[in-house]
């Protein structure tokens, strides 16, 4: 199966191609110019793939939460490659993939991501399913969800950022702590996650878009102004 994916929900961006003749990754520190080098990048693997864009059996990019921009350019740059050879589409939660493969532990497992304001996207996983929301939340008010585990995996890459801000509050933390730091380039695992999607599901709706849980700063804006 010949997969192309891209992961572009953060400042780093992470592109993978999986071919019947081998596999193709570029990863980059894009901060927010993921529009100038998504395209040329997707052009480089698929050129050192020797394959066109008409032998593409899937498309997986992420859908969230992250980037506003970073998601908009993923998920309209994934729509606009597959239009002209109707290749199937699958989105993956950013907050997934820190949590995949990691089904063997026992407790709960949190990836966590950088949402600035002294907030987290995370989420609770457990053997290997998602317990609660996608979140966007505090330090305080995630060990609290957490009060009824014994044992917590913090992981993701900003899981030690996260654990740092934790040892600084004053919380009454129940649970024992271990961290599983993963790195930035997640392509091979989207393309696991998204080949196991599409086997199971089928490719995204028409109408699928990017997974917001904030409001931007121009939505908060305009819901002050109408207050």
């Amino acid at each position: 199966m010949n997969t192309l994916t891209f992961d572009t929900s953060g400042s780093f961006l992470s592109i993978g191609l999986k071919t019947d003749n081998g596999y193709f990754e570029e990863n980059r520190s894009a901060g927010l110019r993921h529009s100038e080098h998504l395209l040329p990048s997707v052009s480089r693997l698929m050129e050192a793939a020797e394959l066109e864009f008409i032998n593409l059996d899937l498309i997986v990019c992420s859908k969230g939460p992250g980037s506003f921009t970073g998601l908009r350019i993923g998920m309209s740059t994934a729509k606009g490659l597959a239009a002209g050879h109707q290749t199937p589409i699958v989105s993956v939660a950013s907050l997934d993939m820190p949590a995949y493969g990691l089904d063997f532990f026992d407790g709960a497992v949190v990836p966590v991501i950088d949402a600035k304001k002294k907030r987290y996207y995370s989420a609770i996983f457990s053997k290997g399913e998602r317990k609660s929301d996608y979140l966007d939340i505090s330090v305080s008010d995630l060990l609290e969800k957490l009060k009824d585990y014994k044992h917590v995996l913090f992981t993701g890459p900003d899981c030690v950022k996260f654990i740092e801000e934790l040892a600084e509050t004053d919380a009454d933390v129940n649970f024992s702590i271990e961290s599983y730091k993963t790195g930035q380039g997640f392509a091979q695992t989207m393309i696991e996650l998204g080949e196991r999607i599409f086997s199971e599901r089928g490719a995204d709706p028409e109408s699928s878009g990017p997974l917001y849980i904030r409001l931007s700063d121009a939505e908060l804006a305009n819901t002050k102004k109408k207050s």
